[in-house]
């Protein structure tokens, strides 16, 4: 059996979870921080399966980062209150009239 090689626009819509014209998009703005960056075979677009999945991988690993850095930013704050303040606690800018 024949190991596939590379993923075509429909499949990686499939992968990331996107439409094709939302990659496209990407792709067009080179936004390669949300769509891998393609390789052209003839007129079409492909990814290698291999670069796809480095990419997910390194996409993981910076979520797992961020999600950490979050947490030990929150370890040491006061909770925070919930609900809309109320008048006295807002600031107001008072203007002087003379």
């Amino acid at each position: 059996m024949l190991n596939k090689k590379f993923y075509n626009i429909e499949e990686m819509s499939t992968i990331l979870g996107k439409t094709i014209a939302s990659i496209y998009g990407h792709l067009a703005r080179k936004q390669f921080d949300a769509v891998p960056v393609p390789m052209k075979l003839g007129r079409r677009l492909a990814w290698s399966v291999q670069a796809v999945d480095e990419w997910i991988e390194r996409k993981m690993v910076e979520a797992d980062a961020q999600r950490m850095a979050y947490v030990e930013q929150m370890k040491g704050s006061a909770p925070r209150k919930v609900g809309r303040p109320r008048k006295e606690s807002r600031f107001y800018c008072r203007t002087w009239r003379g």
